[in-house]
């Protein structure tokens, strides 16, 4: 994979993937002002469901090189682009602003298990580029939010027989909006360099850079996972590296792979929070189906901090809309 060019990939190699996801950002060092980009442009007025069409050969060159095979396009039922349709309406105004802009090309592809999930990539893998493809797993199209969250998550964890089990309840929610909502937020992250900001909230006092993070969070538990090359970790310690990540400042133990899927996972979990009602619960049991330790990582302290750090930026944008009276 090559760092410059690819913007995000969700667990296309393992775990390989989630830790060379953090790449190219735009060379500023503080965020740019905000700016309402609802106004008449050349891609504007593009529908996004327009944008769907067949992935780059550069992107399946891609997935190919990460270890995918027998893997082919998905051409859209009619029944399938209402779902993404709909799921595209769900993204905040920020977010369908930038993808208006910059977002060339949305793709499905059917993957074998395990292949791999999402990869948000610059259009033509050139780096100057400022337009972006995002290319996702079809089987998405009717996969639940929990039955995601505990694929990924089981590939954390070693079973070392001792019965224990890690369980994620997210209702009847779709995994589909959770995903386009993580994906286009690497997109809002490059127009408008929210983690490029070292001093802005979503990296100061967090990530030392794109890829380190600061003391004293890079000693928790949280912070010694797969999704940043530590070894998986056995089921015996799964409450103990659960009560670290709920008592550090990220939202998912996805979200310490660096710090552009850290921002992707909070603005998309709190989204998910705010508009859309959504609850998380993770419970580990042991062999007896005992419940050892629960958390909702959406209600904690520092999530809930964070997710008013996310709510600023979308009320300066809506402010920047209005001042320029630009549409929804």
């Amino acid at each position: 994979m090559k760092q410059a060019l690819v913007i995000a990939a969700s667990l296309l190699l393992g775990f390989q993937a989630g830790n060379s996801s953090v790449l190219a950002q735009p060379m500023v060092v503080h965020q740019a002002p905000v700016v309402c980009l609802a106004a008449p442009g050349v891609e504007s007025d593009r529908p996004l469901v327009s944008r769907i069409g067949r992935p780059d050969p550069a992107v399946m060159d891609i997935f190919s090189g990460a270890g995918a095979s027998a893997f082919s396009v998905h051409d859209l039922t009619e029944d399938e682009l209402i779902l993404v349709e709909k799921a595209l309406g769900k993204l905040p105004r920020l977010h369908r602003d930038v993808l208006r802009r910059h977002l060339r090309r949305l793709s499905f592809l059917d993957l074998q298990p395990g292949a791999g999930s999402a990869l948000t990539s610059r259009a033509g893998l050139d780096d100057a580029s400022m337009q972006f493809d995002i290319t996702l797993r079809a089987s998405l199209l009717d996969e639940s939010l929990a039955k995601f969250l505990n694929d990924k998550e089981s590939r954390l964890f070693a079973d070392d027989d001792s019965g224990f089990s890690v369980e994620f309840d997210a209702g009847q929610s779709d995994a589909l909006t959770y995903i386009l909502l993580h994906e286009a937020n690497h997109i809002v992250d490059q127009v408008i360099a929210l983690t490029a900001d070292t001093a802005g909230p979503f990296r100061s006092k967090v990530w030392k850079d794109l890829r380190a993070i600061a003391p004293p969070h890079d000693a928790s538990l949280a912070a010694k996972n797969p999704f940043r090359r530590a070894r998986p970790i056995p089921l015996r310690y799964a409450p103990a590296y659960y009560e670290s990540l709920a008592n550090s400042p990220f939202v998912s133990f996805y979200a310490t792979a660096a710090a552009t899927e850290d921002v992707a996972e909070l603005f998309a979990w709190q989204q998910l929070a705010s508009r859309f009602d959504q609850s998380l619960t993770i419970t580990i049991r042991d062999n007896q189906r005992l419940i050892l330790h629960r958390y909702e990582p959406l209600e904690t302290p520092f999530a809930l901090l964070r997710f008013g750090d996310v709510q600023a930026v979308f009320e300066k944008y809506e402010q920047a809309c209005r001042r320029v009276g630009g549409s929804a």
